[in-house]
């Protein structure tokens, strides 16, 4: 009876004390839980590490945006007289003097891109074939627009081959047709611009053209046909020397533009 009654109590023991299979899958439950939710806490990004990827992307653009700069290092321009020239200073600063381009063109050549010492702006530093030094901002796409516009002309590889060796380049009738439409008046108002000026204000179906023709080694006579001013066709014609950057109005029709 002692052996019995100590087997039963034991047994009964044990039943108060099992662990139930569903008690052990919340307990696990439990700490699944708690654990990915600690590890989630660890995934939010602090104000730090904002930053820090902030910082990474400013970093990024202002590396793409140097390498697109630094294309433009060695290359060769010419700056065209216009009524809207390109701003040259004499210092990587806006602040600074600004430079004057007194002829009707001039080169210059692209040596390096500088960056202003306390602001977030970049500058082409250029030196001019007169040997003055200058500078050009390079930021905003500055040059590019200046080129659309055509007050600075590129020069390619090819063109400068072919001017070291005493040939004329392929493009020199259309850059004679250049000069002569961004030829200023005694307006201030460049050759074409007064072209544009007269169809918007008095001849609405004005129409025109030009067409350079080589009169002699960088020398052109450029001629323009108009159609729309008068009853009969106008041809207005102007002498460029390429050589000289000097454009002269030859007939009467041309002149008159300059009155």
């Amino acid at each position: 009876m002692t052996h019995l009654s100590l087997l039963l109590t034991g047994l009964i023991l044990s039943s108060f004390v099992s662990i139930d299979p569903t008690q052990t899958e919340g307990i696990r439950f439990s700490e699944t839980f708690t654990t990915g939710m600690a590890r989630n806490e660890e995934k939010v990004a602090t104000p730090e590490d904002q930053k820090t990827e902030r910082d990474q992307i400013i970093e990024e653009f202002e590396k793409e945006k140097l390498a697109r700069m630094r294309r433009n290092v060695g290359r060769r321009f010419i700056v065209v007289k216009t009524p809207r020239p390109p701003e040259f200073y004499e210092e990587p600063d806006e602040s600074s003097g600004r430079i004057r381009i007194t002829k009707e063109k001039e080169g210059f050549l692209v040596m390096e891109v500088v960056r202003h010492s306390s602001e977030m702006m970049y500058f082409y530093k250029v030196r001019f074939d007169s040997g003055q030094v200058g500078y050009l901002s390079a930021d905003a796409h500055y040059l590019e627009i200046k080129i659309l516009e055509g007050s600075i002309l590129p020069l390619s590889k090819q063109a400068l081959l072919k001017k070291r060796s005493g040939g004329a380049p392929r493009t020199s009738p259309s850059k004679a047709v250049e000069f002569v439409k961004n030829h200023l008046t005694s307006d201030g108002k460049s050759v074409e611009a007064r072209m544009r000026e007269a169809k918007i204000k008095l001849f609405p179906d004005l129409k025109w053209r030009y067409e350079a023709k080589e009169i002699g080694k960088d020398r052109y006579r450029v001629i323009q046909y108009s159609e729309g001013e008068e009853k009969t066709s106008i041809f207005r014609t102007w002498i460029v020397d390429l050589s000289k950057g000097r454009v002269d109005p030859e007939n009467l029709a041309a002149q008159k533009l300059y009155h």
